[in-house]
């Protein structure tokens, strides 16, 4: 992957935090690494589309994507 000189440090903050994430994810005994680095993604998936419309989304979308991430916590505090 080839980035931008100006968007380093961007980069790296973001991989610290995914592998931040999917470490913790790694306390689930029945995940394997393809199953944490899919909830990660998926986490940062929600939390970027909810900055991104929270403008254009209703309450209850944004309701709706928090009760996600919710359970997304729940597996892994299981």
């Amino acid at each position: 992957m080839t980035i931008d000189a100006a968007n380093e440090e961007l980069y790296r903050e973001a991989a610290k935090r995914l592998n931040e994430k999917i470490t913790e994810y790694s306390r689930i005994a029945k995940l394997d690494i393809q199953d944490r680095i899919a909830m990660a993604a998926l986490r940062y998936s929600i939390l970027a589309l909810t900055t991104e419309h929270s403008s254009s989304l209703g309450d209850e979308d944004v309701e709706e994507l928090r009760k996600i991430e919710e359970r997304i916590r729940g597996y892994v505090k299981k």
